[in-house]
């Protein structure tokens, strides 16, 4: 199994807790003290990306205000940015810290890497205060992302769907706990959105982004009978028109 599958293994393994993949060079911080302390299990691996897995979506980089200061310095901060990016479709930066700047790096300096990292990058940066935020942050983007409500912004609204594509990509996008990255994924892995519809869950775990829940969930919607009982409209009037037109 690839790493990535090794570590996204071990969120998928149970419910009870929040399961958090913790990079080990983060193993006496602050961040990690308080995770304990409220509750998150948490598994320590040498990560390539990223200090915190929350999901085969999810993963976010912690920096302080010095650590940010010093990867602009020596021109990591966009390498490791990229590689990020690269690996999972929605990054985090978490920002740590509101002490004063060095005095190596101007005050312009950090404002532009952000601006870069949000604008060029679509990175979210999210500015704590200090360790016990972080850590009630990423708290709460696990607990949602459990829960499967961190929904991808970046999907298309089917209005602005112009090509054929455009169209089964917004179909499979709208797959549970499916963003428009993992659809194109998808799509570009089967050939065609019937062939992403009857795939196995074995079939939709090989592609990048899809781990056991994950492709357990899609199967469940895919293949579960309808319930108008359970749906939003189920307590609504019948339309007489409708009625007599059947």
């Amino acid at each position: 199994m690839s790493e990535r599958g090794t570590l996204l293994s071990f969120i998928s393994k149970g419910e009870d807790r929040i399961r958090i993949l913790v990079d080990h060079r983060e193993k006496q911080s602050l961040t990690v003290k308080e995770l304990i302390r409220l509750g998150a299990e948490l598994e320590f691996r040498s990560l390539s990306v990223g200090d915190y897995v929350i999901s085969e979506c999810v993963a976010i980089e912690r920096k302080t205000m010095e650590d940010f200061a010093n990867s602009i310095i020596d021109r990591r901060l966009f390498e490791q940015a990229r590689a990020l990016r690269a690996a999972y479709s929605r990054p985090l930066i978490i920002l740590e810290g509101r002490g004063p700047l060095m005095r190596e790096i101007r005050e312009e300096a950090i404002t532009g890497a952000l601006v870069s990292l949000v604008m060029d990058l679509n990175i979210p940066v999210i500015w704590v205060n200090d360790a016990v935020e972080s850590a009630k942050l990423i708290i709460t983007i696990a607990k949602r992302e459990e829960r499967g409500d961190l929904r991808s912004i970046s999907l298309k609204d089917r209005r602005r769907a112009k090509t054929p594509d455009e169209e089964k990509e917004y179909i499979v996008a709208s797959l549970p706990m499916v963003e428009a990255v993992t659809a194109k994924r998808l799509l570009s892995f089967f050939g065609s959105v019937e062939k992403v519809f009857t795939a196995s869950e074995c079939e939709l775990m090989k592609v990048e982004g899809i781990g056991p829940k994950k492709a357990k969930r899609i199967r469940e919607v895919l293949t579960g009978a309808y319930d108008i009982r359970t749906s939003c409209g189920a307590t609504s009037q019948e339309d007489p028109k409708e009625k007599r037109e059947t």
